[in-house]
């Protein structure tokens, strides 16, 4: 019979149980067939392993982040739908990202001029430039800046300057924590230029109902223009995960992906045009959690009044 790991201490030739959601009543196993990397970081637990058909896998205290097996479906829809909505995208900010896979999808844009990275935990990048090359290779494109730094201070000290920011952050705890706190949306709002978008991780809603609702109770006092949308992916517990998209103009429903943009995104496995507005249709349960005023496409929420200064 397989021995059992947990977080605290995942081992080879095992079956890792991730900490269980809904009052642990539910969750994650995978086995893993050896680990490549154990330590503590400065502010973390963190473990490489290999997990058979998965692949390479990534956890943060405890969780898995990454999985070379399903990694496009998160990667691939939090880049491609803010940056084929926005006209023009030339200067991005991946927040967190530390693997390397949302700036690898970034860079597959040739009208992107710069991206700036800023992962606060220097030791995440190092392992994934040996373990995970597939996602890591990204960080030696000439068009992009690592800041080893603080994402929330760092988008606090540079106001107007990205077109399109991408939050790609762990769970709502240790160093992510104040990720999903309303001031680091305000700091992310000054920090865009006009007809700036951003899109933050924004967990399950199967899992993660009363922050979902806390969040998207004062986006609208924000931004213009909210919404929710979901991508698949097998080794998140529940399968799915969410992204908070917040516009200061473009509108993802309205705005259809112009083919000659799409077709220069080379090495694609999830995303599509198609997918691109079908991702903000939402079930009931999920749309209960947002505020009521949608514009008939699902999740998407345009403010009808002023935005609070």
């Amino acid at each position: 019979m397989d021995t059992i790991s947990s977080g605290k201490k995942i081992q080879g030739n095992s079956i890792f149980l991730e900490e269980p959601e809904l009052d642990g009543f539910y969750g994650l196993a995978v086995r893993i067939d050896r680990v490549l990397l154990n330590q503590k970081t400065r502010f973390q637990h963190l473990v490489v392993a290999e997990a058979g058909p998965l692949g390479r896998v990534l956890l943060l205290d405890g969780n898995i982040q990454v999985t070379e097996f399903d990694e496009s479906g998160y990667h691939e829809m939090l880049a491609h739908v803010p940056l084929l909505t926005h006209p023009d995208p030339r200067r991005v900010l991946v927040v967190g990202g530390g693997d390397g896979g949302a700036l690898r999808e970034v860079l597959k844009h040739p009208g992107v001029e710069h991206v700036d990275l800023c992962e606060i935990d220097e030791a995440v990048i190092r392992a994934s430039r040996q373990y995970l090359p597939g996602l890591a290779a990204s960080f030696d494109d000439p068009r992009v800046a690592l800041h080893i730094a603080d994402g929330i201070q760092y988008v606090r000290d540079h106001p107007h300057s990205w077109d399109v920011i991408l939050v790609d952050s762990s769970d709502p705890e240790g160093p992510a924590e104040g990720i999903f706190k309303e001031s680091f949306y305000r700091s992310i709002k000054e920090a865009l230029h006009p007809s700036g978008i951003a899109v933050t991780q924004c967990e399950s809603a199967f899992l993660f109902e009363q922050l979902i609702r806390k969040i998207f109770a004062f986006l609208p006092h924000i931004f213009p223009m909210i919404g929710y949308y979901l991508t698949l992916v097998p080794t998140y517990t529940s399968g799915i995960i969410g992204f908070a998209f917040c516009s200061l103009g473009p509108n993802p429903i309205k705005n259809v992906p112009e083919p000659n943009r799409v077709k220069c995104l080379k090495g694609l496995h999830y995303y599509s045009p198609a997918l691109h507005r079908a991702t903000f249709a939402l079930p009931r349960r999920f749309l209960d959690l947002l505020p009521n005023d949608q514009d008939g496409h699902g999740a998407i929420v345009l403010n009808r009044v002023p935005m609070e200064r």
